[in-house]
């Protein structure tokens, strides 16, 4: 910060003229911000490094809205594959124990809401940002082809998306799990690396979206 700078701000703050010299300052479009002499904050507090822990977790939290989203998507088909005829296989697959139908035979006036909950529980069991899951997921909708039609759809080469997701979805794993751990350390990480891999999470939950809608 120039000295004439420290000296209004000094003085603006109240601070007493021996701490001037200690002002230090950070700009950007969107923001000023004064550090006073002897805060425990600097700039090294809010370097690029010590924002490495909100990066992780980005990539944790979008896997989960990619598995909330898929959840609540295969949730929102179950009527229409319900519905048809013939019902989807792995819809008829789904585990039920004697325990669930008498409870739904004794509880419910409209069995098919109980059927939803025991179905509801299954289906956020399965749903998972991992591609493999995700297929088996709207498998219970009856939906096949999924990541074929999604690479068409981003106008990619076949089979990459779910590579790109795989990908995504085990250093996720890795940083739940092992603190992003990748030998003796932890991994390297940075904004750019994070911000790609949010945008290839955005274009496959895009592209799922149109091509799931029901």
């Amino acid at each position: 910060m120039r000295r004439e700078l420290r000296e209004r701000l000094g003085s603006a703050l109240g601070l007493p003229q021996r701490g001037w010299d200690d002002l230090d300052c950070i700009e950007s479009d969107d923001l000023f911000a004064v550090f006073k002499p002897g805060s425990q904050v600097d700039r090294a507090s809010i370097s690029e490094p010590n924002l490495r822990p909100l990066l992780r977790q980005a990539l944790v939290a979008a896997c989960a809205a990619v598995e909330t989203f898929v959840g609540d998507r295969v949730m929102e088909r179950l009527r229409s594959a319900l519905d048809s005829d013939p019902r989807p296989t792995r819809l008829l697959d789904l585990p039920m124990t004697v325990g669930d139908w008498l409870r739904i035979d004794e509880t419910y006036e409209r069995r098919r809401w109980g059927l939803r909950e025991i179905i509801d529980i299954e289906v956020r069991r399965l749903a998972s940002p991992a591609p493999g899951q995700i297929g088996i997921t709207f498998g219970i909708v009856g939906e096949k082809g999924l990541w074929k039609r999604i690479d068409q759809r981003r106008g990619v080469a076949g089979g990459s998306s779910e590579e790109l997701l795989e990908r995504i979805y085990e250093r996720r794993n890795r940083i739940a799990h092992q603190g992003d751990r990748l030998g003796r350390g932890r991994a390297a990480i940075s904004i750019e690396e994070v911000e790609e891999d949010l945008q290839v999470i955005t274009e496959i939950v895009d592209a799922i979206d149109k091509e799931t809608s029901p």
